[in-house]
C-alpha cells in the first residue's frame, strides 16, 4: 500500500472517529478547539500552463515551492512543503505538512479545500497568524516588474486549485498573464548602465512603469504581470523616455495593439527606437557563424548606425542581431534545370538555428521594385538538401512588402526549408509567371501561414503552382477570391500537405491543368467552400471524396 494511500485512510480515520465522538456530547470530553493532522498530496501544474519557458511551456517547481491548503469554511488550513528534491524541475511532485484545524469539528470528514502556490521567491503572498492572505490585483503595483519572463514566473505567479480533502491530488492553474516587452535601441542611445524609464497606459490611464538599468546596450527588457488577467488594453501605448548622451532628454510612443488579456498566457510586444527596418538575422545561441553566398552584401551588428562591406563569416551569439543590405538585381539560386530547381547557394548559411527578419527589399539593389527571380530560391539548396537553421522571428515577422509580382520572384525561395514554422507576411495583389511556385514545397514543420493573402484577382500560368506542397502541418489555406482560373494555376498547390479547409471562389475552372492533383495526398476529411453554382470535381484532380462541400456566403 502506497503512502499516499495510508496517509488517506489515516487522515479519513481521525477525521471520521473525530465526527464520531461528537455525536455525545454529554459523555466524552469536549473537543479541543486547536488539533493537527498530517497531510501529503500529490500536486501538479496544469499542462496546459504557457507562462514558462521551458519543456512544454509548464511550470517546473522549484526550491523553495509550497502550497497553502485551506478548507472553503477557514477552519483547516497550513503549509505543506515539497518531500523529494528529485521533484524541482518537474511539474508533478509530493508534497506534505501538518494541517491546522480550529473551531466546531466539522460534520464533513472531506471537506472542500482551495489551494494556493507560494514559491520561495514569491512577491505576492503574505503571511498572517500562519494564514495566506489573499492576493488582490493592487498585489502588483506600479512599479513591480521583472527582467525576464522566468523571473516574472518565479516571483509574479498565482497559482490556485481546488478540490476536495480526501482526494489527495490536485492540480494548480496559472492566474497571472504577463506582457513581456522587449524595447531595441542603439547601443548610443541606451549605453550599459543608463537608466531608462518605460511607462505602460492604458489610454490616460498608468497601468505599470519600470526605470531599469540597461545591462545589455541597446536592449531593454522587462515584463510585467497582471493577476489572472485583469486588464483590457485599448488604445493603450508604451512610453520609454531617456537621456541621451548630450544629456538631451528623449521620448517614444510606441502603439500595444488592443487585447484581453488573458490568465495562463503571455504576450510579448517588441519594439524599435531607430528607423532601419531591413533585413535582419538575429541568433538564437551562442556561437551562431554567419557565411554570405553573394557579393554587395553589408551587414551592421549595432542596428545600422554603421556598415560593414561583408568579406568573411562572422560570429552572432545569442540575441545578437545582424541588419543586412545588399545593391543585387537578385539572387536567382538554379540549377539551370527547366523547373529552376535551387542549387547549393542559398542567400546565406549558418551553423545554428536563427531568426530572420524585416524588410526583404534591402537586399536589392532596387528597394521599392522586384526584378525577375529576384528571390528565386533565396534561401534553399534544393529538393535533397534540408536548410535547417532559418525559422521567421516570432515578434518581428519576414516582410515582403511588393504586392505586384514579378516573374519566378518568389520561385522555390523556402523549398525544403524544414526549419521554417511560420511564413512571412506578404499579399499578392498582381501575379506573374510562376510568382510563387513551389515557394514553400516540402517546408515539413511550416505550420503558420496567416501572414499569407491572395487576394489577385487575376491570375497568371503556374502562379500559385505547388505553392504549399508537402506542408504536412498547414491545417488551413488562404482565401482564393480570382474569378476566372488559368493554365497551371493551382495545380498541386496543396498536394501532400495537411491542409483541411479552403475557401476558394471560382466560377470558371475550365483552364488547362488549373486544377490538377491539387488537393491529392491531403487529408480524407475537410471543408471545401465553393462559389455558389459551380461543380468541382472530385478525385483525383478536383475535391477528396471525403470532403464536406459548402455554398461560401462572404
Amino acid at each position: 500500500m502506497s503512502k499516499m494511500t495510508v496517509t488517506k485512510m489515516l487522515l479519513w480515520m481521525v477525521l471520521s472517529l473525530m465526527v464520531a465522538c461528537n455525536k455525545d456530547v454529554e459523555t466524552i470530553s469536549p473537543v479541543p478547539e486547536v488539533q493537527t493532522v498530517h497531510y501529503r498530496a500529490s500536486i501538479r501544474t496544469d499542462v496546459d500552463t504557457r507562462a514558462t519557458l521551458g519543456e512544454g511551456m509548464v511550470y517546473k517547481y522549484a526550491n523553495g515551492d509550497r502550497v497553502y491548503l485551506e478548507s472553503e469554511d477557514g477552519t483547516l488550513y497550513g503549509f505543506l512543503d515539497m518531500e523529494d528534491a528529485g521533484d524541482v524541475g518537474k511539474h508533478e511532485a509530493s508534497f506534505a505538512g501538518i494541517l491546522t484545524y480550529v473551531g466546531t469539528l466539522p460534520r464533513d470528514p472531506d471537506p472542500p479545500v482551495n489551494l494556493v502556490l507560494v514559491s520561495g521567491t514569491d512577491d505576492l503572498h503574505t503571511v498572517t497568524d500562519g494564514k495566506v492572505d489573499a492576493v488582490s490585483a493592487g498585489s502588483y503595483g506600479l512599479d513591480t516588474w521583472a527582467p525576464s519572463l522566468e523571473d516574472a514566473v518565479s516571483r509574479l505567479s498565482h497559482f490556485t486549485g481546488s478540490g476536495h480533502l480526501m482526494d489527495g491530488s490536485f492540480t494548480l492553474q496559472q492566474q497571472s498573464s504577463f506582457l513581456r516587452c522587449s524595447v531595441n535601441m542603439t547601443p548610443g542611445q541606451a549605453p550599459v548602465g543608463r537608466v531608462i524609464t518605460a511607462r505602460l497606459l492604458n489610454g490616460s490611464v498608468p497601468l505599470r512603469e519600470v526605470s531599469v538599468a540597461v545591462t545589455q546596450a541597446g536592449k531593454l527588457p522587462f515584463v510585467f504581470a497582471f493577476l489572472g488577467g485583469g486588464v483590457s488594453l485599448e488604445n493603450a501605448k508604451l512610453v520609454i523616455e531617456w537621456t541621451d548622451a548630450e544629456n538631451t532628454d528623449q521620448s517614444k510612443d510606441f502603439t500595444v495593439a488592443d487585447q484581453t488579456l488573458a490568465a495562463n498566457t503571455y504576450y510579448t510586444i517588441s519594439r524599435y527606437t531607430y528607423s532601419y527596418d531591413g533585413f535582419c538575422i538575429t541568433a538564437i545561441s551562442n556561437g551562431t557563424t554567419i557565411k554570405f553566398n553573394y557579393d554587395g552584401i553589408q551587414y551592421s551588428v549595432d542596428y545600422g548606425d554603421t556598415w560593414i562591406p561583408y568579406s568573411a563569416q562572422f560570429t552572432l551569439n545569442a540575441g545578437e542581431a545582424a541588419w543586412i543590405k545588399g545593391n543585387r538585381t537578385n539572387y536567382k539560386n538554379s540549377s539551370g534545370d527547366q523547373y529552376g530547381t535551387p542549387s547549393t547557394n542559398p542567400i546565406f548559411e549558418a551553423n545554428k538555428k536563427c531568426y530572420i527578419s524585416g524588410n526583404i527589399m534591402s537586399l536589392l539593389a532596387d528597394k521599392d521594385n522586384l526584378s525577375e527571380s529576384a528571390f528565386h530560391g533565396a534561401f534553399s539548396k534544393g529538393s535533397n538538401t534540408a536548410v535547417t537553421y532559418i525559422d521567421i522571428h516570432p515578434d518581428n515577422p519576414l516582410i515582403l512588402p511588393v504586392t505586384q509580382l514579378a516573374s519566378q520572384c518568389y520561385m522555390q525561395m523556402f523549398r525544403n526549408c524544414t526549419s521554417l514554422t511560420r511564413a512571412p507576411r506578404f499579399r499578392v495583389e498582381g501575379t506573374a509567371f510562376r510568382c510563387c511556385y513551389n515557394m514553400f514545397r516540402q517546408c515539413s514543420n511550416l505550420v503558420d501561414v496567416s501572414g499569407i493573402e491572395l487576394p489577385a484577382m487575376t491570375l497568371t500560368q503556374d502562379c500559385y503552382r505547388e505553392l504549399l506542397r508537402q506542408c504536412t502541418k498547414v491545417k488551413t489555406a488562404p482565401i482564393l477570391p480570382a474569378k476566372t482560373l488559368v493554365t497551371e494555376c493551382y495545380r498541386q498547390m496543396f498536394s501532400q500537405s495537411g491542409v483541411t479547409t479552403i475557401i476558394c471562389l471560382a466560377t470558371d475552372i475550365s483552364a488547362t491543368r488549373c486544377l490538377n492533383e491539387w488537393m491529392s495526398g491531403v487529408p480524407s476529411k475537410g471543408t471545401f467552400y465553393k462559389a455558389p453554382g459551380v461543380d468541382y470535381p472530385r478525385d483525383p484532380n478536383g475535391i477528396p471524396s471525403g470532403w464536406t462541400v459548402v455554398e461560401y456566403t462572404e
